[in-house]
């Protein structure tokens, strides 16, 4: 009978089933349509946004082609993954999963099994590649040249993720708003490395990302009520329905905001100023120009190249100008020496206006010179190189000065000094090692902000700091001993075969004795000399520029090349102002200043000074990182570590307030609502919203569309036994039978509530505030002994009735089955 039935089935019963099987079908093919869609949308809002990395290198298309890809890649595992009703987590994890797989072939198949599986080798193979691109990104300024492929990976890797994430928030999550976030930070990486880009990738990247938006909503909207026109594709946006003209309103609104969003800037006056715009920065990078935009970084890079460039000239009578400055670093943060944040009025303005070198006293002796400087084509920087200290630049577009470090930068867009040539008044100024050393305390504007520290620097190196200058009286004869310890005594090579770095963990690494310690380059001296000055209390910061220019007798002009980019340390002293100290090893730096090299009238030093004291720096396992000191000058300390157990403290109230917050919230709550009112009405209302709070915070199922009875029968299902074996568990009975007295107190409580509410008035005599916090108290106790352990402490530590939602939530009732016969009267808590 079965198989005869199955076989034959008439034309009634096909006509029947036929056209629900072809709508669920039809619905079907609709809802893969309109993800696939969605999915391809913020794919391409993605890819045209990843656009604007085309200036990150030579080359873009060894990135963008692969991005490409991946978007398509994303996009398309999303749309089979959604289909099959894969949770939107799952289905970014399955995205990164393959992601990873296609990236580890790209990166490793030589040495996966067939190309694709991951092995040990291959697996390392890949990790290597992602780190080489990272070096890269440091050693090489925008664009990248094509000589360079290791940088690629690093952008694929940014990007591909990138395109995860917007898909997740758009499609998955269905927030296509917040997918904004992630496009928005990386379109934000190359206007603050290039300086800028096309207003038609902006343009683009914003239509973009406003159709996947009206895409999102228009799909909302088509929910609304009854479609009253005939099915239509999921791309078809003509003008009839809910849908067409949500997109005919998506166009008027996007073109204007975009076109506004264009032109607006065009009408704005703006001040660009970029002191430090991360890695990279302007320039061509390629062959043998020189750009510099990051200090640090680009010194490394330039010092590495193998052609020694020329990049600028000098022309003066001084007979050795040497030291040339581009910037100063003043702010260490324990990650890295940078430029502090600056206030540059238009006023200070390089246009040969006298200047006044900060500290510099009448009594300190000083030469006069002028000085032509010709920066050439082929160095890209935004600084301007000049003398220090300088008392006037006259140099053509807008430069301008800080009073504090007079360094000059550019203060246009796009403007750099290549091929610039300026006329700058300088003073050469020879201080006596007498007078460094009865310097008298820097002014507390100097004092503070170059003797800070950040609160985890290292409590090692500030004892090392102490030993290497024990014994010496002044700030001054400190400074020399440091000096003289980097260049002789401490046992430290020059070397570039180093990577680039001047935070905490790279000085602390620079400063160990070891086979990987004190070995470094000019960056690493510098830096190591400043922070160690700044824990002795003297003012300190890092200056970067060249030395050791060549001269032509013939013309009397001094070329400084590639290979002369230098960064040493500068100190204050009071009365003669920044001076600069040379740590970096003799056949690197040559010579030290004059006056560090005098003898002073009297004999501070307790060691021998044939052998400078060379103490070693504990071991990063002896000696934790994050060890605060409590050790070296007054000054210092009071500047830097002074507040710390003040911080420890206000920290640990912090997390004290964050854990008990909440408990403590709905405590007061309770107590605001028991004593809200004095009538027997107000009493019984207080104690039915406190059960719907408890209900609430203990994840058990609250109804506000059923009535007072309802709600008991559904509560009274979710009751357990309190003080019962299986509640301290979680598996103790449930229901009414379980606890009769909860059932009872239940009840009680809704006869009064119903009095309450219906009743002409409830009597005074019929409850006491007493009788309806005991009645309440029964159910929330039953209610507990229920929900088992974890829901209690959820309750507890985390009510969920603190949350605005809570008041007007609507949960699925338990299959006990409130009574649905009754009018719904109950529609508020």
């Amino acid at each position: 009978m079965g198989p005869a039935v199955s076989a034959h089935v008439t034309p009634e019963v096909s006509a029947q089933v036929g056209p629900g099987v072809t709508s669920a079908v039809s619905r079907g093919w609709d809802a893969a349509c309109v993800t696939l869609v969605r999915s391809l949308l913020a794919g391409l809002a993605t890819f045209v946004t990843l656009l604007a990395w085309a200036g990150f290198a030579e080359q873009p298309a060894g990135f963008l082609v692969p991005l490409f890809a991946a978007c398509v890649m994303v996009a398309v595992v999303g749309t089979l993954l959604r289909a099959a009703r894969v949770p939107p987590v799952l289905v970014a994890l399955g995205q990164l999963l393959v992601l990873a797989l296609w990236l580890h072939h790209r990166l490793a198949s030589a040495s996966a099994l067939g190309g694709w599986l991951p092995s040990g080798e291959s697996l390392r193979q890949m990790v290597h590649a992602v780190h080489a691109s990272g070096v890269a990104a440091q050693v090489y300024s925008s664009p990248v040249p094509a000589s360079a492929p290791q940088f690629y990976p690093l952008l694929i890797l940014t990007g591909a993720l990138t395109a995860v994430l917007v898909d997740l928030l758009a499609v998955g999550l269905r927030r296509a708003p917040l997918a904004g976030l992630p496009l928005l930070a990386a379109y934000t990486a190359p206007v603050s490395i290039l300086g800028g880009v096309s207003w038609v990738a902006f343009a683009a990247a914003a239509l973009c990302f406003l159709a996947l938006v009206a895409a999102d909503h228009a799909e909302r909207l088509e929910h609304w009520g009854r479609r009253l026109s005939p099915r239509r594709a999921p791309w078809d946006v003509s003008r009839d329905g809910v849908g067409g003209g949500t997109w005919s309103s998506a166009r008027r609104i996007g073109l204007t905001a975009t076109a506004l969003a264009v032109v607006a800037p065009l009408l704005v006056p703006t001040f660009d100023l970029r002191l430090f715009p991360g890695t990279g920065g302007p320039g061509n990078g390629t062959g043998g120009s020189v750009s510099l935009s990051n200090p640090m970084v680009d010194l490394k890079r330039d010092l590495v190249r193998g052609a020694d460039v020329g990049l600028v000239t000098i022309t003066t009578a001084d007979p050795d100008p040497s030291y040339l400055r581009l910037t100063v670093l003043n702010n260490f943060d324990g990650t890295a020496w940078r430029p502090s944040t600056r206030t540059i009025p238009r006023k200070q303005r390089a246009d040969g206006q006298a200047l006044t070198p900060p500290g510099l006293g009448t009594s300190v002796r000083r030469a006069p010179q002028v000085a032509r400087i010709t920066v050439s084509r082929l160095f890209s920087s935004r600084w301007l190189p000049t003398p220090y200290p300088v008392t006037s630049v006259d140099a053509p577009g807008d430069w301008r000065y800080d009073t504090s470090t007079l360094d000059f930068l550019s203060a246009a867009s796009g403007q750099t000094a290549a091929g610039l040539s300026y006329r700058t008044h300088y003073l050469q100024i020879t201080p006596t090692a007498a007078q460094l050393s009865d310097a008298g305390a820097a002014p507390l504007a100097v004092f503070t902000p170059n003797t800070a520290l950040p609160r985890n620097f290292p409590s090692s190196i500030r004892r090392l700091a102490e030993r290497v200058t024990r014994g010496r009286s002044s700030k001054f004869e400190q400074a020399v001993a440091l000096q003289d310890w980097f260049r002789v005594g401490g046992g430290f090579r020059y070397s570039l075969r180093r990577a680039p770095g001047n935070g905490t963990d790279d000085l602390v690494t620079f400063l160990t004795p070891g086979p990987h310690g004190r070995v470094g380059y000019c960056e690493q001296f510098a830096a190591a000399m400043a922070a160690m000055g700044r824990a002795l209390g003297i003012p300190s910061r890092v200056a970067v520029g060249f030395l050791r220019p060549e001269r032509d007798t013939a013309t009397d002009t001094w070329t400084y090349s590639s290979h002369d980019l230098h960064a040493w340390p500068e100190m204050y002293f009071a009365g003669v102002g920044w001076v600069r100290f040379e740590p970096t090893p003799q056949d690197r730096s040559g010579a030290v200043p004059s006056y560090t090299d005098q003898q002073l009238p009297q004999a501070v030093p307790t060691t021998p000074t044939s052998r400078p004291v060379s103490p070693a720096l504990p071991s990063r396992a002896a000696q934790p990182h994050r060890d605060l000191g409590t050790n070296g000058s007054p000054r210092a300390t009071s500047t830097s570590h002074g507040p710390a157990p003040l911080v420890g403290l206000v920290c640990l109230l912090l997390v004290a307030a964050v854990a008990l917050g909440p408990r403590g919230l709905r405590a007061l709550s309770r107590r605001r609502r028991w004593r809200a009112g004095d009538d027997p009405a107000s009493w019984v209302e207080a104690g039915w919203r406190e059960l719907h709070d408890t209900a609430v915070d203990l994840a058990v199922p609250w109804d506000a569309r059923l009535t007072v009875r309802g709600l008991a029968r559904a509560l009274a299902g979710a009751f357990g036994r309190p003080g019962a074996p299986g509640a301290t568990s979680g598996r103790t009975a449930r229901g009414s039978a379980a606890a009769p007295e909860a059932v009872a107190a239940l009840d009680r409580l809704v006869e009064l509530v119903e009095r309450a509410r219906y009743a002409r008035s409830l009597p005074v005599g019929a409850t006491t505030a007493d009788e309806v916090r005991a009645l309440v108290a029964t159910c929330e106790a039953a209610l507990g002994a229920g929900a088992g352990p974890r829901r209690r402490w959820r309750a507890a530590w985390l009510p969920a009735s603190l949350l605005p939602a809570s008041r007007t939530r609507v949960t699925r009732h338990t299959r006990s089955g409130p009574d649905r016969r009754g009018p719904a009267v109950d529609r508020a808590v």
